[in-house]
């Protein structure tokens, strides 16, 4: 390509396959410029290549000496400078700071060869990346990277670390249902309906039937850096099966677990134990109170003034009328609970007797419950509870297995860490108590035993700080250097033990703060005036109504925030 109106200028292929400029100067009135280069280089065919910037200047440089000697129109020698280069692409390759990762940096070819796949992963290696690469990476970046501009920066990853997979704890496996498996899922009628009344036949287990069976703890599954370095998982925990009364290890497999009587076998951490079986149709007059040792299985109802007594579970597939249940585990009652009616707000806890009292060392189920006195360590109502004294160690669950959607109305909950429920309170503004105070309590005499603890420790440690002082005092005459030295000694470990006794007291109240941040009462649904939460010395009562909320405690205060339901 030329310019006719100065000296004649063209772009030429060398023997590199580069581009050199040729100039053949004449004098004339309108001197060639550097500008008038880099429009012919722009509008050329070669626009794409590497620019000498150096060699331009050059060139037209020495076009002007040649040019300064001559007469107008007068020509002069040729010039020849090599102004385009072709590049071919460059890259350059990060790894990330943890190991976890590579990336490519790619300078796009100017006229000469594109970033190939195979020319990634070696420029990757050769920067001593050697694990984690995906084909399909390396593909797709050399891909872009040859159909952007020519100079222009293509970035990807072209390598991934894989984060090692902790193993899995031991856990165990139960290889029969439960007697509350069996309340929960009455016999199912020919229209659809349940008949509560008609449990099936009895869970009961011979002996040799297997019960649970252990499944082995995993180690993991590695991981590696990009650069090869192996990282390590964390292997899963074991634990060991409990064998417990009517159990035994299977004699041709440790890690099952058998049963060694006829019975009913009754779930408990880590295992199961097999427990002697007491079944009922009802309990009544006519039976009189039940008192057993072992899981006691009633078919229909427990009446009014009836006491039902088990170590093991009680199952019910009735209802339970002002009666008195206790059970060493679970409680599991098909229908619901119902106490006379009583007036509970307003009066003193000491003074309540409640008709209807149950009291388990596990959980407690039932469909609803009314005027009624519950003590256990959790408790799910599935549909509605009304005017009950509660205490459960954990979590209270008002609903449904898939949503807590059931209605809490009045009454006196104590909780050890969550209640959950769809409607909290009344539209009649009945009051409604929730507290975390018996756990606060448990914290808070811990701390006062030590601080008790730590302030005979300080007395006595002053005692021997006097003492080693007057002996230290002493003329030489009179020195004890013996009993000096056992004072010093006896002093020196009441002050480690003081410092230890400090720092139980301190981690304790760290604990205590954990815990009231972790405790928290949500309803999912709406939340009624008249609910009061104490948490700790601090509480907070609705005085009006909100939707889907949730009690928390933050900053030496109560909170009621709103909840974001999907």
């Amino acid at each position: 390509m030329e310019l006719l109106r100065v000296s004649k200028v063209s772009l030429v292929t060398n023997d590199k396959n580069n581009i050199d400029l040729i100039l053949s100067p004449i004098k004339t009135k309108t001197p060639l410029t550097v500008d008038d280069i880099y429009e012919l280089i722009e509008s050329s065919e070669y626009s794409n290549l590497h620019v000498n910037k150096g060699n331009v200047k050059n060139a037209i440089a020495e076009l002007e000496s040649v040019l300064k000697p001559l007469q107008e129109n007068q020509p002069g020698r040729e010039i020849k400078y090599q102004v385009l280069e072709r590049r071919d692409a460059t890259i350059s390759i990060t790894i990330a700071q943890d190991n976890m990762s590579a990336s490519a940096e790619i300078s796009t070819a100017r006229g000469g060869k594109h970033m190939s796949a195979k020319a990634i992963l070696n420029a990757a290696q050769a920067a001593n990346v050697c694990k984690g690469f995906s084909k399909e990476l390396l593909i797709s970046l050399a891909k872009q990277a040859a159909k952007e501009p020519a100079g222009s920066i293509v970035k990807g990853e072209v390598a991934q670390g894989k984060l090692p997979i902790d193993g899995k704890n031991s856990r165990i496996k139960l290889l029969v249902e439960s007697a509350q498996d069996r309340i929960l899922k009455p016999k199912l009628l020919d229209d659809g309906s349940v008949d509560m009344r008609d449990l099936g036949d009895i869970i009961c287990v011979k002996v040799g039937e297997p019960l649970a069976k252990k499944i082995p703890f995993t180690d993991g599954i590695k991981g590696y850096t990009v650069t090869g370095e192996v990282l390590e998982p964390t292997p899963g925990e074991d634990i060991d099966m409990y064998v417990g009364d009517g159990t035994c290890l299977s004699p041709n497999n440790q890690s099952i677990l058998v049963s060694t009587k006829v019975g009913l076998p009754r779930i408990v951490k880590n295992g199961l134990e097999v427990d002697n079986i007491y079944q009922t149709n009802n309990v009544d007059v006519s039976t009189g109170h039940v008192k057993f040792e072992g899981s006691v299985i009633i078919n229909g109802d427990v009446c009014e003034g009836m006491q039902v007594s088990a170590t093991g579970d009680i199952s019910i597939g009735g209802f339970v009328e002002s009666a008195t249940l206790e059970a060493g585990g679970d409680i599991t009652i098909g229908t619901g609970i119902i106490g006379k009616k009583q007036e509970v707000e307003g009066c003193e806890l000491a003074n309540i007797s409640m008709s209807v009292n149950i009291k388990a060392g596990g959980k407690v189920f039932a469909k609803y419950s009314q005027y009624a006195n519950i003590e256990s360590s959790s408790l799910v109502i599935e549909n509605q509870m009304m005017h009950n004294i509660v205490k459960v160690e954990k979590t209270l669950w008002v609903g449904n297995e898939a949503k807590a959607n059931g209605k809490l109305i009045a009454g006196y909950v104590s909780c050890g860490e969550s209640v959950h429920a769809g409607t909290i309170g009344a539209t009649a503004g009945s009051m409604t108590m929730i507290t975390f105070e018996d756990k606060v309590k448990e914290y808070l005499n811990k701390i006062d035993e030590i601080e008790t603890k730590i302030g005979a420790e300080s007395e006595k440690c002053s005692e021997l700080k006097q003492a080693a002082n007057k002996l230290s005092k002493l003329p030489k005459e009179k020195a004890n250097p013996e009993l000096l030295a056992k004072v010093m000694s006896t002093y020196q470990h009441q002050a480690k033990n003081m410092g230890k006794l400090l720092l139980d007291k301190q981690s304790l109240e760290e604990t205590l703060q954990t815990y009231l941040s972790s405790v928290y009462v949500e309803a999912t649904e709406k939340l009624y005036h008249g609910v009061q939460v104490n948490i700790a010395e601090f509480n907070e009562r609705t005085r009006r109504e909100f939707g889907p909320s949730r009690f928390v405690y933050k900053d030496r205060k109560i909170h009621i925030q709103p909840v974001v339901t999907s």
